[in-house]
């Protein structure tokens, strides 16, 4: 556990140090390079529930592309960067809602980027007594393990 690191009580990719089956895994998580495609993606499906574990800004969880890199400006001025989706969604993430906290008074394109975002967010519904798990297509009794994926 070491070489990986911990970041917001998450773990992070260690970086060289790390394994290489951990940069895949993290990879796949990220939806980069094409790499999970074909079998193991295929596999494998997010349950989406409460979004407890899943962090606004940096999860890939609303589209193709995390929230920090799709509105980076918004990113870069938010104080409160590693909050979870049930988190944003409590304080209030429509227009004026306690869930946005800037560093500075936003500017009006700004403003204009935070309503693209808003927008994006009315169709989310999230699920209050369904906890995020994820779902093992090629063994649904025992889960995933290593055999299974053999």
């Amino acid at each position: 556990m070491a070489s990986y690191g911990e970041e917001d009580g998450r773990l992070e990719v260690g970086g060289r140090s790390g394994s290489s089956w951990w940069r895949e895994i993290a990879k796949i998580r990220d939806g980069l390079g094409g790499v999970g495609g074909g079998w193991f993606q295929e596999g494998v499906s997010q349950l989406v529930g409460d979004r407890a574990d899943t962090l606004f800004r940096h999860d890939t969880w609303l589209g193709v592309v995390p929230l920090c890199v799709r509105f980076r400006r918004l990113f870069d001025l938010a104080v409160d960067k590693s909050t979870t989706v049930a988190q944003i969604f409590f304080r209030g993430w429509e227009d004026g809602g306690a869930g946005w906290r800037w560093r500075r008074r936003l500017w009006v394109w700004e403003e204009e980027m935070l309503g693209e975002c808003i927008i994006l967010l009315r169709n989310v519904c999230l699920q209050i007594n369904v906890k995020d798990t994820w779902k093992w297509h090629m063994d649904t009794s025992a889960g995933y393990t290593v055999r299974s994926a053999y």
